[in-house]
């Protein structure tokens, strides 16, 4: 979707907030992407990779020509640094985004991968992720961990989508007929 979106060549500038490699792997020799991540530790391969936040990446306004993100905005943990994010998105971006993240109102959560564990009470979610979710059962994660977790992904519906990016298209990604992801898509230099 992101190729069909926008005019991209050998010559775009396109940084990866929150990226690794294997999203980029497929397009080599189309464009060259700066990736832009904490973890010092994720596979980069070819590309440039620059170890930043992406609430304050180290790169002057208007760099790129082209800003991508794919679920990452849901790890912040708060409003207030989704907006930050959704802050240096504009300011990093000359020609157009495409942001993505899964939808707040999908019945699956994707990161536990389990039914409706999301709608319930933070208070209780640990619990329920440790114990009744596939990804729980298979990581065996601390309680500690599942705190953690559960404070890192707020997930975000179409009216946040929105209001974090108003010049954008809200694209809805579905699943059986479900909006299963969202994807806050500015285009500027689009494809005719």
């Amino acid at each position: 979707m992101f190729l069909r979106s926008f005019a991209v060549e050998q010559t775009t500038k396109v940084v990866d907030l929150g990226g690794a490699a294997p999203t980029w792997d497929s397009l080599e020799g189309r464009t060259p992407v700066i990736l832009v991540n904490l973890d010092p530790r994720c596979p980069h391969g070819d590309h440039d990779y620059v170890i930043a936040d992406a609430l304050s990446a180290p790169f002057a306004n208007a760099t790129f020509d082209l800003v991508f993100s794919n679920s990452l905005i849901e790890h912040l943990g708060t409003k207030e640094r989704q907006r930050a994010f959704a802050a240096e998105v504009h300011r990093l971006s000359r020609n157009g985004y495409f942001v993505q993240t899964p939808n707040k109102w999908f019945p699956i959560e994707p990161h536990y991968l389990a039914p409706f564990v999301h709608f319930f009470p933070k208070r209780i979610r640990p619990r329920l992720i440790r114990w009744l979710t596939p990804w729980g059962l298979v990581t065996k994660p601390s309680r500690e961990r599942c705190l953690r977790v559960c404070q890192e992904i707020r997930l975000l519906g179409a009216g946040e989508m929105k209001a974090l990016f108003p010049d954008a298209d809200i694209v809805r990604e579905r699943f059986l007929g479900l909006t299963k992801s969202l994807i806050a898509i500015r285009r500027t230099s689009c494809k005719p």
